[in-house]
């Protein structure tokens, strides 16, 4: 599986992680999970505003995940991969409101202790912050 991520700039600084280190159960300050798995399958109950293009994703349910990883020395371009063990940006492909896939993009901060939405312009675009349980 190969997708498109984009997240740049911001207040916040991105980490890198391991597979091991993200794979198991996050949750935020309201209870809301999501929990990865080594075989690059993902499990939510929230999630639901993040989409991609404007589009919400259904929230919960299973979706896909991926490490992205740069494909040049500008930062220009970067692509997810199942082959890519750390990083510090993670495309999540959810299920859709009818439309398709949902793409949302999570970044890595804090030495690598908590997640948060990324989007084009922000490692984070919230102060929602997913904690490793």
């Amino acid at each position: 599986m190969l997708l498109l991520c984009t997240a740049c700039g911001g207040s916040e600084t991105a980490h890198k992680i391991k597979q091991e280190d993200l794979v198991g159960a996050w949750k935020n300050a309201d209870g809301d999970s999501l929990r990865f798995y080594v075989d690059h399958q993902l499990k939510t109950d929230t999630l639901a505003e993040a989409g991609s293009r404007g589009r919400e994703c259904e929230g919960r349910g299973v979706g896909d995940w991926s490490f992205c990883f740069q494909t040049d020395e500008l930062a220009e371009g970067l692509m997810a991969s199942g082959e890519a063990s750390e990083g510090s940006l993670i495309s999540v492909s959810l299920p859709g409101n009818g439309e398709g896939e949902c793409l949302v993009n999570l970044s890595v901060i804090d030495k690598g202790r908590s997640l948060c939405i990324a989007d084009l312009d922000q490692v984070c675009t919230s102060d929602i912050r997913f904690r490793r349980q």
